[in-house]
């Protein structure tokens, strides 16, 4: 096997593996900024639900940029494994 397609199969299991976490930790973000402005509508907010509401759209947006980051990474990996390894 070429050097270039060990290095593509890594790129992918690398970057899939890594896409499967940040999508979880995602998901979980979403919940709990969902749950937030939740209990702001029902009226079991605090003072502090629209900072947690804002630091929740915050971390959800840095963590879909990872997630496309981390995606493109092993989508890159298998294409170039699939590619190399006379699959075309």
């Amino acid at each position: 096997m070429d050097t270039l397609a060990i290095i593509g199969m890594i790129m992918m299991v690398l970057g899939f593996a890594s896409a499967a976490w940040v999508a979880i930790l995602y998901v979980l973000s979403l919940s709990a900024l969902a749950g937030t402005k939740i209990s702001k509508k029902v009226g079991t907010a605090n003072e502090k639900t629209d900072e947690y509401i804002e630091t929740g759209k915050a971390v959800s947006g840095g963590l879909l940029k990872k997630l496309i980051v981390r995606l493109v990474v092993g989508c890159t990996g298998w294409l170039m494994f699939y590619l190399i390894t006379g699959h075309s």
